[in-house]
């Protein structure tokens, strides 16, 4: 009995493995990884913004720590009493004068529940990143000695607005041998112009390192760039935190 071609190409189609979905792979590394294990952490952020009129330079910096919980009851964070009575005392000496350097309060604004529950819950957080990735190319790189594969995702811009004309954005993932995420890259580039003689553009970095503490992925460091420009101004800033798991 003859075998017609369509009933071959059949048969092969059946014997083929599947092709691997390295973006669904990773969304399924990610839901195991968004366990709710108690974590007790420090969480610090150092962060510095700079910005400038074209006559005028002004610089911000803030330092500040809080303590952080979080498990199956929930997120809970602790603001050290020191650390209110000083960011106190800058907010009185910024009333009479305001470029009086506030650290403290600069820093505490910075540790609000959005940016230390992306620490903490670091898989959630990836995966809203990549909830409109497309999953782009693949490559092999090393990461801290160990080897590693690197997925990179280009993100299309969801809200579209009419005044950005040209949009960019890629999102790089580090992964371990296991596939578990080790450390993440995105980056946004955007320009556009409003009301036809003001033009801007503006660009953002974040760079993570993730760790795994029982069945949670946490971020134990995170750092943002950013720089901008548009109708005579011009701006940078960067935010390092970092999450001590303590026990």
């Amino acid at each position: 009995m003859m075998r017609t071609p369509l009933l071959i190409a059949a048969s092969w189609l059946v014997a083929l493995p599947l092709q691997a979905n390295p973006l669904q792979d990773l969304r399924d590394t990610l839901g195991r990884l968004s366990g709710h294990t108690p974590i007790k952490a420090l969480v610090q952020l150092k962060s510095e913004g700079r910005s400038s009129d074209g006559d005028e330079t002004e610089t911000n910096t803030g330092l500040a720590s809080v303590q952080l919980e979080d498990g199956p009851q929930g997120l809970r964070l602790s603001y050290p009493q020191a650390a209110l009575t000083r960011a106190a005392q800058e907010d009185a000496a910024r009333a009479t004068n305001p470029k009086a350097p506030a650290p403290t309060a600069t820093g505490l604004r910075g540790l609000g529940f959005s940016e230390v529950r992306e620490l903490s819950r670091a898989a959630e957080n990836l995966r809203r990143d990549l909830a409109n990735a497309v999953f782009k190319a693949e490559r092999s790189e090393p990461w801290q000695g160990q080897p590693a594969r690197v997925l990179v995702f280009d993100v299309p811009q969801v809200k579209k607005d009419k005044y950005v004309k040209k949009y960019e954005s890629t999102l790089e993932v580090w992964l371990g041998a296991d596939g578990t995420p080790l450390a993440s890259r995105a980056r946004q580039r955007l320009e556009g112009s409003a009301f036809v003689v003001i033009s801007f553009e503006m660009q953002n970095t974040e760079e993570q390192v993730f760790a795994v503490v029982g069945e949670r992925l946490v971020a134990t460091q995170r750092i943002t760039t950013n720089s901008g420009s548009g109708a005579g101004q011009k701006g940078s800033g960067r935010r390092e935190f970092t999450l001590q798991p303590q026990s």
